[in-house]
């Protein structure tokens, strides 16, 4: 057992490095520019308000008389886990796109629709940071950090592709130990925040909505 802690400790250790010297630097780009999106979003939505509304009563409209039943709080566990295992790893595998910043688009895309949403709260004149706090937050805290690594995973292995094909660079790494790296950071890091916020949103957040929203 204490040969099984050591090897796990020393494996969080080298993946610790691995985001010091690779991933870091990502990360932080696509938190700045995610929130610089989302108040850019957020702003644009109340400038283009009638847009914004119209395109909400249309959603309504075409949603409207659609009888589904409320699924259980495992349900939504397993739902919501699995949805962003899934978006994460694709974002990784994203990388291997030889565009250059491909990963960034999906969480500059979250980032957008959390602030339309905000925009149109505000607009129909809701409490938007009650609501944001009690719905969102919670389960947001902690989802946003493997999202954001994915991101980084992704961009890591998207800049090796990009070097190796287009600019030729010698120095890049091989196919085999990025995959090999991005499905050890998936699953050390990633799943176990998924699983984490999953269980937050699945049995907090949505018990924190039905008591205050």
């Amino acid at each position: 057992m204490r040969i099984n802690l050591e090897k796990l400790k020393e494996k969080y250790h080298q993946e610790y490095q691995i985001y010091s010297d690779f991933y870091k630097r990502s990360f932080l780009v696509v938190l700045f520019l995610g929130i610089l999106t989302a108040f850019i979003c957020f702003f644009l939505s109340l400038y283009f308000e009638d847009f914004i509304t119209q395109q909400a009563n249309n959603i309504a409209e075409h949603t409207m008389g659609v009888n589904k039943d409320e699924p259980t709080n495992i349900q939504k566990f397993f739902s919501i886990f699995f949805n962003n295992l899934f978006l994460g790893g694709m974002i990784i595998l994203s990388g291997f796109i030889p565009i250059y910043g491909i990963p960034f688009i999906y969480v500059l895309l979250s980032f957008a629709s959390v602030g339309i949403i905000a925009g149109y709260g505000s607009i129909m004149e809701h409490d938007v940071f009650q609501t944001m706090l009690i719905a969102f937050v919670p389960h947001a805290i902690i989802e946003i950090f493997p999202i954001l690594y994915s991101v980084a995973v992704g961009m890591y292995i998207n800049k090796n592709i990009v070097h190796k094909l287009l600019i030729r660079k010698r120095k890049t790494d091989k196919v085999r130990s990025m995959l090999a790296q991005g499905a050890t950071s998936l699953f050390m890091i990633i799943l176990p925040l998924f699983l984490l916020a999953a269980l937050v949103e699945a049995f907090i957040t949505s018990h924190l909505v039905d008591i205050y929203l």
